[in-house]
C-alpha cells in the first residue's frame, strides 16, 4: 500500500509542475506583450510630451531681468550650453537683436540721454551693464533698456567679454545676434539690420570695424572690432564662446582692452574679423564734417565718441544738433549721408551732396576720385591732424578762406507718399560767407543774395541698393526765388558722374 500511495503521490507531484510550467510560461508571455505595450505608447505620447515640454520651459524661462536695482549676476554654476533657438532665415526683426551696453556709473546722468536718441524699448531688447548702482526713474525705464550691474571683482579687461557672456545667458528668446557697444554710441538700427541680414546667425560670424587711428590699430591689432563702432556677434559665435571664453580669458593677461582679449578668443575659433564700412569707431575730436560728408559707399550703421565733437550743425548745442541729425536720418535711413557729385562746367562749380545732411558747393572743378575722400576736419583722439594719422584715403582741409566750400546744411526732410520721393531741404550758412567777404573771396557765380536754399529731391533707395553699391547721378535745376533744385535718380547704364 505504501509503495501504491507513494506513485500517486508522485503523479500528482508531476502533475502540479506541468500546471506550474504552464503557469509560468503564460505570465512570462503577458509580461512581454506589457513590456512592448509600454515601450510603444511611450514613444507614442507621454514621454515625448514632457521631454518638449521641459526643452520649451528652458527655452522661455525668465527672458528678461527684474527692475532694477539687480545684484551681479551668479553665472559660475551655468557652463551648460543652450539650444540653438528656430532661426528664420528669411527674415530678420529688430527684436532678433540684443543690444548689450558697456557704460559707466560716473557718466550715466549724461551718456543716457545719447541712448534715448536711437533705442526704442516697445521694439527693441538689450541691457546696460553699469559697475555700480545708478539712478534710474520712472522716465528712464520708459525710453531705457533695463540696467544691470556687472560683477565689481571683474578685472576692467575681461568686463566687455563677461558683459556679452552674462547677455547671453539671460536667455533672452529668438536671439539671432547679440551687438555690443558702448553708451556713447549711436545706431541706425534699420541700416544694422539691412547689414545683418546678408549673414546667417547660425555660422560663426564677427562683424564689425577698426580704428581710424594708425596708432590705435598699431597698439591693439588690425584684425579687432572695436566696441565703439558695435560689434555684432552672431548667436552661434555667442553659444561657442559661452562655452570657453572664461577660461580662454586667463590666458591673455598683457592686453588691456576687452575688445582685444575678446578678439584673442574669437581667433582661437577660428573666426576672423568680417568688416562693414558703415560701422564707426570714430577715434576722432573736433569737426566731424570731413568724414559725415564722405561716407563709404554703404548703409551708414554707427558712431561713436559724440560727446568730443563738435556740434554737428553749426549754431546748435551739441545734443540739439544730434537730435536733428538722427530725426533726419529716420526720414529714410537707406540713403542717409550717402554722397551724390554733380557739376555746373560753366560757373566751374562742384557740387558734393551728403543725404539728410549738408551740400557742399567747392569754387572749383573737383574731380570725384577727390570728393570722395574725406578732408582731415578733425583730429585723432590723440590730438594728432596729419593726413598720415588716418587709415582710410584723405586729403588735407582746405586753409584758404577762398577755397573752402559754401555750406548748405539740412534744415528739413520730408517723405511725399503720393509722389514716394523725398525732399531734403538746406540751408545756407551764412558764417561761413561773412568770412569768404572779410577774405576778398570772389563769390559771383554763387553769391548768397542769388542762392539761399538747395532742394534735393529723390526716390527711397532700393531695399538691397548696397549688394551692388553704386552712387546716384544728379541733375542741377535753375534758380528761382533763392532756390537751387537738385534732382537725383539712379545712374543710367554708361552714365558717368563727370560729363
Amino acid at each position: 500500500m505504501d509503495s501504491v500511495k507513494l506513485a500517486m503521490q508522485l503523479k500528482d507531484v508531476r502533475r502540479l509542475l506541468k500546471k506550474k510550467k504552464w503557469f509560468g510560461r503564460a505570465v512570462l508571455s503577458a509580461l512581454g506583450y506589457l513590456v512592448l505595450l509600454a515601450a510603444f505608447l511611450a514613444l507614442v505620447f507621454p514621454i515625448y510630451t514632457h521631454r518638449h515640454h521641459c526643452r520649451r520651459s528652458r527655452l522661455e524661462g525668465e527672458a528678461e531681468p527684474s527692475k532694477f536695482p539687480w545684484n551681479p549676476l551668479d553665472t559660475q554654476k551655468q557652463n551648460g550650453s543652450f539650444p540653438i533657438p528656430n532661426i528664420s532665415k528669411t527674415s530678420l526683426r529688430l527684436r532678433n537683436v540684443v543690444f548689450a551696453i558697456q557704460s559707466s556709473s560716473k557718466l550715466w546722468p549724461q551718456r543716457k540721454e545719447y541712448l534715448k536718441l536711437w533705442f526704442k524699448p516697445g521694439l527693441m531688447r538689450g541691457f546696460v551693464w553699469v559697475e555700480e548702482i545708478v539712478l534710474y526713474d520712472a522716465e528712464d525705464e520708459q525710453s531705457l533698456p533695463p540696467v544691470m550691474v556687472s560683477d565689481e571683482s571683474e578685472p576692467s579687461g575681461i568686463r566687455l567679454s563677461m558683459i556679452l557672456l552674462n547677455t547671453f545667458r539671460l536667455r533672452p528668446r529668438d536671439a539671432h545676434w547679440f551687438v555690443l557697444c558702448e553708451d556713447d554710441t549711436m545706431f541706425s538700427t534699420e541700416n544694422l539690420m539691412s547689414v545683418l541680414a546678408k549673414y546667417d546667425p547660425e555660422e560663426l560670424v564677427y562683424i564689425g570695424a577698426k580704428s581710424e587711428s594708425h596708432l590705435e590699430n598699431h597698439d591693439n591689432t588690425h584684425r579687432m572690432a572695436f566696441t565703439g563702432a558695435g560689434i555684432a556677434i552672431s548667436y552661434g559665435l555667442a553659444q561657442a564662446l559661452s562655452t570657453m571664453l572664461e577660461a580662454c580669458l586667463e590666458r591673455y593677461p598683457e592686453l588691456v582692452r576687452g575688445d582685444h582679449m575678446l578678439q584673442a578668443c574669437i581667433t582661437e575659433l577660428g573666426v576672423p574679423l568680417t568688416q562693414e564700412p558703415g560701422f564707426h569707431q570714430f577715434d576722432i575730436r573736433g569737426n566731424a564734417l570731413g568724414l559725415l560728408s564722405a561716407h563709404p559707399l554703404a548703409p551708414f550703421v554707427s558712431m561713436h565718441h559724440v560727446d568730443v565733437l563738435d556740434p554737428l550743425l553749426p549754431g546748435h548745442k551739441a545734443l540739439d544738433s544730434l537730435r536733428y541729425f538722427m530725426a533726419a536720418m529716420e526720414t529714410e535711413p537707406a540713403s542717409f549721408l550717402q554722397q551724390a557729385i554733380c557739376y555746373n562746367h560753366t560757373a566751374k562749380l562742384s557740387f558734393s551732396i551728403s543725404l539728410g545732411y549738408v551740400v557742399q558747393v567747392f569754387p572749383s572743378i573737383l574731380f570725384p576720385r577727390e570728393l570722395q575722400d574725406p578732408q582731415v576736419t578733425f583730429r585723432a583722439l590723440n590730438w594728432g591732424d596729419h593726413v598720415g594719422e588716418f587709415t582710410m584715403d584723405s586729403r588735407p582741409a582746405i586753409r584758404s578762406i577762398c577755397d573752402k566750400p559754401i555750406l548748405f546744411y539740412s534744415k528739413a526732410n520730408h517723405f511725399d507718399e503720393e509722389s514716394n520721393k523725398i525732399l531734403s531741404i538746406y540751408d545756407r550758412y551764412h558764417m561761413l560767407d561773412k568770412e569768404k567777404e572779410k577774405g576778398h573771396c570772389r563769390s559771383q557765380n554763387f553769391s548768397r543774395k542769388e542762392v539761399q536754399q538747395i532742394h534735393v529731391v529723390h526716390k527711397p533707395f532700393e531695399r538691397h541698393w548696397h549688394l551692388v553699391p553704386r552712387r546716384q547721378c544728379c541733375k542741377l535745376g535753375v534758380v528761382k526765388n533763392g532756390i537751387l533744385p537738385i534732382a537725383l535718380d539712379p545712374c543710367k547704364p554708361g552714365q558717368r558722374i563727370l560729363s
